[in-house]
């Protein structure tokens, strides 16, 4: 009877440590929802950070535009780059200390890079001025992106504080982000509102059509 309800209280205890789902709903000011909202979770006790081994992040290009327009990778994650066009692009970032500067020719190569500075990561194209798309590099191995009912889902959290970071490129705060601490004590959901509406994100197409220029 003793060994019966140690099982059953072992079982308990591991449920409630290591099996709480986590959810964190976005709201832009109007209510409305937003898709692909970068949300972050980062213990307060950093022995609960290791690193992830994952897979590389895919960043397309297609019809002159870049995809997904906003990523998310762990620090030291890489980034491969792959052209579905049929023309050249040059791709680039100036971010700090994130630096990369590359022409990928059309549907012949892929580009293999590695983020290992914590920030934002903007991103261009030489050649179509109007391309841009977003990564974000983060030091947790917890985080996704919002879905379209403006949720984000984590699953199997550990108890205790985190830091909750929100960050969009076009969110009107300082840094793109809005900065909480929660603490997990189980299953739950948090809600947040935007404080301002989201700013338009760039039109990524351009009216002019140009396939080549010299140099490239």
């Amino acid at each position: 009877m003793l060994q019966h309800i140690f099982i059953s209280f072992f079982l308990v205890y591991s449920l409630s440590t290591s099996a709480n789902t986590i959810k964190i709903k976005v709201l832009d000011s109007d209510l409305s929802n937003i898709e692909n909202t970068v949300v972050s979770l980062t213990p307060k006790n950093s022995n609960s950070i290791k690193q992830k081994i994952l897979s590389p992040l895919v960043v397309t290009q297609k019809n002159k535009q870049f995809n997904p327009y906003i990523g998310v990778i762990q620090k030291g994650q890489s980034v491969v780059f792959k052209n579905n066009d049929d023309i050249t692009h040059h791709v680039y970032s100036v971010s700090t200390n994130n630096r990369f500067d590359f022409k990928i020719k059309s549907e012949t190569q892929n580009r293999n890079i590695q983020l290992n500075s914590l920030g934002e990561v903007a991103m261009g194209c030489n050649i179509h001025d109007w391309m841009s798309g977003f990564v974000l590099v983060v030091d947790t191995p917890f985080y996704t992106q919002t879905n379209s009912q403006s949720i984000a889902t984590f699953e199997n959290m550990l108890l205790g504080e985190y830091q909750l970071v929100i960050w969009h490129p076009q969110l009107d705060t300082p840094d793109n982000q809005i900065v909480k601490t929660i603490n997990i004590t189980g299953n739950k959901q948090w809600d947040f509102t935007l404080p301002r509406k989201l700013l338009p994100i760039p039109e990524q197409a351009n009216q002019e059509e140009f396939e080549f220029l010299q140099g490239y």
